[in-house]
C-alpha cells in the first residue's frame, strides 16, 4: 500500500483542478464569458433589462426557431427613442421598431431561455458607440444573436478577437464584467454624453 503525504495530496488536487479548469476553458475557447459582478456602470439604465430577464423560463429553443426570430427582429425598423434605456419587449413588438438594445431585449423575451445573456460591448475596437446583442448557447456552442445587423446567428467561437467585444453582460439574476481595463470602466461610469448600447447609423448591415 502506497502512502502519500498531505503535500503530495494537495499537489494532486491542484493538478486535477488545473486540468478541470483547462478543459472548461478549452470547451469555450474564443468565447469571453466574463466574471460575475455585483454591478456594472450601466446598472442605472438596466431596469427594463433586469425585469425582463427575471421572468425568463426554461425554454430551450431550436436553431430553427432562433433563426426565424432573428429574421423577424431584423425586419423591425431601426429607430432610437432613448439612447440609454431599452424599451420593454411588448413596446418593441407593438411598434415593430427599435434600436440594438430594444431588439436584443425583445429577442431575449421571445427566446424565454433563462440562460441567455444581454450583452453590451463594441462590434469592433474602433466603434464610437456601444452596441447590444444576445449571447445564446444551443447546448453545444455559443452564438451571437444580433438581429439589428444580421439575419442569422453567428458562431461566437468562429469570430476574430476584434469582433463583437463584450464589456458587460446580464443574465437572469447575474451581471458580468468582461475583458476590459479599469480605465474603460471609469470612462463608462463617468460618461454623461455617450449613448448606452446604441448602434452607429453607419454600421454595415447584412
Amino acid at each position: 500500500m502506497e502512502i502519500t503525504t498531505p503535500i503530495e495530496n494537495m499537489k494532486s488536487l491542484a493538478l486535477a483542478l488545473i486540468v478541470l479548469i483547462g478543459n472548461g476553458i478549452a470547451a469555450f475557447a474564443g468565447v469571453d464569458l466574463g466574471l460575475p459582478s455585483s454591478g456594472t456602470p450601466y446598472d442605472r439604465y438596466m431596469t427594463p433589462v433586469k425585469s425582463t430577464l427575471s421572468t425568463l423560463g426554461k425554454n430551450r429553443p431550436t436553431m430553427e426557431t432562433v433563426s426565424a426570430l432573428m429574421k423577424q427582429g431584423r425586419s423591425f425598423r431601426y429607430h432610437m427613442d432613448n439612447p440609454y434605456v431599452a424599451a420593454l419587449p411588448s413596446e418593441t413588438a407593438r411598434t415593430r421598431t427599435g434600436d440594438c438594445k430594444d431588439k436584443a431585449l425583445w429577442l431575449c423575451d421571445q427566446l424565454n431561455d433563462s440562460s441567455v445573456r444581454f450583452v453590451i460591448g463594441k462590434t469592433h475596437p474602433s466603434a464610437k458607440m456601444s452596441h447590444a446583442w444576445v449571447l445564446w448557447n444551443d447546448g453545444s456552442r455559443y452564438w451571437i444573436l444580433d438581429c439589428t445587423l444580421n439575419r442569422a446567428p453567428i458562431a461566437a467561437d468562429q469570430l476574430p478577437a476584434n469582433r463583437y467585444i463584450p464589456q458587460f453582460s446580464y443574465a437572469k439574476g447575474t451581471a458580468y464584467r468582461h475583458g476590459i481595463s479599469s480605465a474603460n470602466v471609469a470612462a463608462v461610469a463617468n460618461s454623461k454624453t455617450s449613448p448606452v448600447a446604441s448602434v452607429a447609423a453607419s454600421s454595415t448591415r447584412r
